[in-house]
């Protein structure tokens, strides 16, 4: 009825965004992300029978869950009593949910009329995150001035909008009111408080899992199993779409979802000690304040610099980077590259400022350039793709096919020359208005020497040479790729 489909990976993310509460903020999202899709190319009867089929599912759903008030809802009760003893009782408690609602919901009945003004709710962008952040950990975020009236917060109710990139730790508790269905995010959500620079020995994490009935019929188990292979298979180590200080440790997660959270401790890497991205900047950042002399001599260090030292870890690391394009290596002794999970290579490399340097062993050169050539051969890769591999709609792929049967069948080399032209200004993103006229041209199946002269008018009309130039000046950027720095590890 909007007039528009909401197809695509954008309009999937948003449609999966736990944080989106407002149905106007989700319409306002999914029509700008979803003008690219024309109508007309989707059968639209079928998709408005499977809607209204969900519709009619959902309304039962809704209908059999209406009558449960909050004094019957065993787990919100559940989760009151626990507030009120053991360790929960005292403290600073982090209660995480997936959904907005779920948040609106529980911080209403924990805090019915809003009367307590030490507990307060953050689910999306109505609040400022700095304000609720600054309240709730004033130790962790010391830059945070109160406000007039404002008082400290000790129950803190989020969905993941406060799961990455915020300190936290002046909280020593996380509650996981529901799990996502991504682990990776539990790890970040413990992530927020068990950090450098805590007060706390301990860190405490609680679940709420499913009914091991629910877990029966809908199979929660396997689909974590099932998500977490998705992300070795699909993505890999060397991943950029996961945070690089994500840690997914899989026998630790199933433990958490079959209740054996006491077993946690078995899965602990005794060897290895991970150091995640935050603690590192943390790390440094303690050292400017602490040491500005030392620190600027180590951030004036010059690329290319080499060091070993003793490791159980038996090998070599180095940091390759072109441009913004960064890659950790950690190789074995034969030189194999064996990961490049970056809080598990920090972990390794990490030392104390006592620590002396050793002599270079044989072949570490040999084996330092050796990554060398792999890490460029990557970025060469990685440009080929970001110039060629664009997402191009059905009317660029009609109408760069007909120009390629158009260039193979002429013999001016002119007319070739123009086609070039014009195959390279419409293989690149175009704008909604391009789209609709190729579009056009594409249902009434113009072609040969017609279509060139349309697509020539549509060139000159909408200024695509800008395009072609501004896309050149984006490309003609090929970063060297480096050495930024090397270890041996012996």
């Amino acid at each position: 009825s909007q007039g528009f489909v909401p197809a695509g990976e954008d309009a999937q993310a948003i449609l999966y965004e736990p944080n989106m509460a407002e149905e106007q903020d989700l319409m306002d999202a999914l029509r700008q992300v979803s003008k690219r899709y024309d109508a007309a190319d989707f059968d639209l009867e079928c998709l408005k029978e499977h809607i209204q089929h969900d519709i009619q599912l959902l309304k039962k759903i809704s209908r059999l869950v209406e009558p449960i008030t909050p004094e019957q809802d065993a787990k919100l009760q559940t989760l009151k009593k626990r507030l009120d003893k053991g360790v929960l009782k005292e403290g600073k408690r982090l209660i995480f949910t997936q959904y907005a609602d779920t948040a609106r919901y529980l911080f209403e009945n924990l805090n019915p009329g809003g009367k307590r003004d030490d507990i307060d709710v953050i689910y999306s962008g109505d609040k400022s995150k700095a304000r609720v952040v600054g309240r709730f950990a004033p130790k962790a975020n010391p830059e945070y001035q109160f406000q007039t009236g404002e008082s400290e917060l000790f129950t803190l109710v989020s969905t993941d909008v406060l799961a990455e990139g915020l300190n936290l730790q002046d909280c020593d508790k996380v509650i996981n009111y529901d799990l996502h269905w991504n682990p990776v995010r539990l790890i970040q959500r413990f992530g927020r408080i068990d950090r450098i620079g805590s007060e706390h020995g301990i860190v405490y994490a609680f679940n709420f899992l499913p009914e091991t009935g629910i877990d029966r019929n809908l199979g929660l188990k396997q689909k974590l199993r099932n998500r977490i292979q998705e992300i070795h298979d699909t993505i890999g180590e060397d991943s950029a779409i996961l945070d690089r200080s994500e840690q997914l440790n899989e026998e630790a997660m199933y433990a958490i979802y079959e209740r054996k959270g006491g077993q946690l401790s078995l899965f602990e890497d005794e060897e290895e000690e991970f150091l995640d991205l935050n603690e590192a900047e943390e790390i440094l950042r303690q050292l400017r304040k602490e040491n500005p002399g030392e620190f600027e001599r180590v951030a004036s260090i010059r690329d290319g610099v080499r060091t070993v030292k003793p490791s159980g870890t038996k090998g070599l690391y180095v940091f390759c980077q072109a441009g913004r394009y960064q890659q950790l290596f950690l190789l074995d002794e034969k030189g194999d590259v064996v990961s490049r999970d970056v809080p598990r290579i920090l972990g390794i490399i990490k030392c104390g400022p006592e620590l002396k340097g050793m002599p270079l062993p044989s072949g570490y050169n040999t084996a330092v350039m050796r990554v060398k050539r792999q890490f460029a051969e990557e970025v060469k890769h990685r440009q080929a793709e970001r110039e060629h591999t664009l997402s191009l709609t059905q009317g660029q792929r009609y109408i760069l096919r007909e120009m390629r049967v158009l260039f193979e069948a002429t013999a001016e080399e002119d007319i070739k020359g123009q086609i070039n032209i014009l195959e390279k200004a419409f293989r690149g993103p175009i704008t909604t208005a391009i789209n609709r006229e190729i579009n056009l041209l594409r249902r009434n199946g113009v072609g040969g020497q017609e279509l060139l002269k349309h697509l020539t008018r549509i060139y000159h009309q909408h200024n695509m040479r800008d395009f072609l130039d501004r896309r050149a000046f984006q490309l003609e950027d090929h970063p060297i790729p480096k050495i930024v720095c090397s270890e041996g590890l012996v």
